[in-house]
């Protein structure tokens, strides 16, 4: 699939329908997000969307969903909902649910994360290329929320940390030695 993709890329500048293109770059960012180099898949999954706007292609809501993912998953500032194309969605419920989880995200906040995962009517767990990336995304929110809940400690029980974020204790014992071998915090298991 690689070598098809940059082959493809080699021929984008003479395609000219953007739905070509969207899918395309579409192939190219689920590529890139499978190798978890979420930088260049929210690139990739960003310039298929925009070309899906522009032919009016009701795939791009998907793709805008894609996008606040990666981003998501790329941990990038970058609000992508202010682009001039994402501004059409901002009023879709499974946008607005993505822009809730990307809150919760900013947040650390797990509850809100789990409540917008776990709304029936959304279902954004019924997109498997999403429920695919939910592991990542929430380990990901886990470490963030580990960070933020033992910054102003010298010293935290496991147990206590376990019923912060909602796992199992042997689950927090990994995260935190993730967290102090990249030395994103300091400190030591007992």
């Amino acid at each position: 699939m690689k070598a098809v993709f940059r082959l493809s890329q080699n021929f984008a500048s003479t395609i000219e329908d953007p739905r070509v293109v969207g899918v395309i770059m579409e192939c190219g960012g689920k590529m890139y997000m499978s190798e978890k180099k979420w930088k260049q898949a929210l690139e990739q999954l960003m310039g298929s969307f925009k070309n899906l706007v522009e032919c009016g292609s009701p795939r791009a809501k998907t793709l805008l969903k894609y996008v606040i993912l990666a981003s998501l998953l790329d941990q990038t500032e970058v609000d992508v909902l202010s682009t001039e194309e994402a501004m059409i969605f901002t009023k879709d419920p499974e946008i607005i649910a993505m822009t809730n989880l990307r809150s919760g995200f900013n947040n650390n906040d797990i509850n809100m994360i789990q409540d917008v995962l776990n709304d029936t009517k959304i279902n954004l767990l019924g997109d498997s290329f999403i429920a695919q990336y939910l592991d990542e995304l929430l380990r990901s929110v886990r470490l963030n929320a580990l960070v933020a809940i033992c910054k102003p400690y010298k010293t935290v029980k496991l147990s206590f940390l376990a019923q912060k974020i909602k796992v199992p204790v042997a689950e927090i014992r990994g995260l935190l030695a993730e967290l102090i071998l990249e030395e994103r915090l300091e400190g030591q298991i007992d």
